[in-house]
């Protein structure tokens, strides 16, 4: 699809970006949850931290949900975020989608288990404090969730997933940084029902990883703790089948369990 397409999809979209009146419910084959950690001293519950949490778990989202090209994404995907990405992100190559579809998601299938990331950085791009342009960097395991194509037959997710996914974003912080999204950042739920990007905009989402890398990769996930699945629950070869799906695990640190709308500019 053309960049002028996505740009028509966009627009049609963004006039109806889950409406108040029906609230945002995650869609019914995405049965798993995220739960993340960070670099001591990177508070999750600060708001580029939010926007980087919402954009790497809507975008998945969306990869599970087929709709990555399709009109419908803002059904599917957390509110706001067809408006905060740029729709050039979703056909840039190497992206994130390429990576993570990897042939599993040909049909609407349940996905269970627990996906674990690492927010490994959060810096100004520009080295000036005062620059509203912003990096950062999240490591993500995927090898903590199953699929069902036929109850009971639960397997892996794919191959890539077996090592960490290095994700990069380059985030643009509004006009006024003013923290506005702390409260929808935190809770019992696995997705938020408010939109929790705000004025932020989402200019690049980079993924790579060791897994499909061709020519020698410096992995910024390599040097990180060990993997956060629990070795029970962890996929360590290219297709592993299971007698029940993966649990789900409770969100971490999750998101606000009730409408919290953050303040207008």
């Amino acid at each position: 699809m053309t960049a002028a397409a996505f740009a028509a999809l966009l627009l049609a979209g963004c006039s109806d970006d889950h409406q108040s009146a029906t609230p945002y419910q995650l869609p019914d084959n995405v049965q798993f949850s995220y739960r993340w950690t960070a670099t001591p001293g990177l508070d999750l519950e600060s708001d580029p931290a939010i926007v980087t949490r919402a954009t790497i778990e809507s975008a998945f989202i969306a990869t599970v949900t087929r709709t990555t090209d399709k009109s419908d994404i803002a059904k599917y995907t957390y509110p706001g975020y067809i408006r905060a990405a740029d729709p050039a992100v979703r056909s840039k190559e190497p992206n994130l989608y390429t990576l993570w579809d990897a042939g599993t998601f040909d049909t609407w299938v349940p996905v269970h288990g627990t996906a674990y990331a690492y927010l490994v950085s959060l810096q100004k791009s520009s080295g000036d404090p005062s620059a509203r342009a912003m990096d950062a960097l999240a490591c993500v395991w995927l090898n903590g969730l199953s699929v069902s194509f036929q109850t009971p037959n639960y397997r892996s997710l794919m191959d890539p997933a077996l090592v960490p996914q290095a994700v990069t974003l380059k985030l643009r912080a509004p006009q006024d940084d003013t923290s506005k999204l702390t409260a929808l950042g935190h809770g019992p739920a696995r997705y938020p029902t408010a939109d929790v990007f705000g004025q932020w905009s989402v200019e690049s989402i980079t993924v790579n990883s060791s897994r499909i890398q061709a020519v020698p990769y410096q992995d910024p996930c390599a040097g990180l703790p060990n993997n956060p699945v629990p070795l029970e629950l962890l996929n360590t070869t290219s297709l592993t089948y299971y007698p029940k799906h993966l649990p789900t695990l409770d969100p971490d640190p999750g998101w606000a369990a009730t409408t919290v709308e953050p303040p207008k500019p």
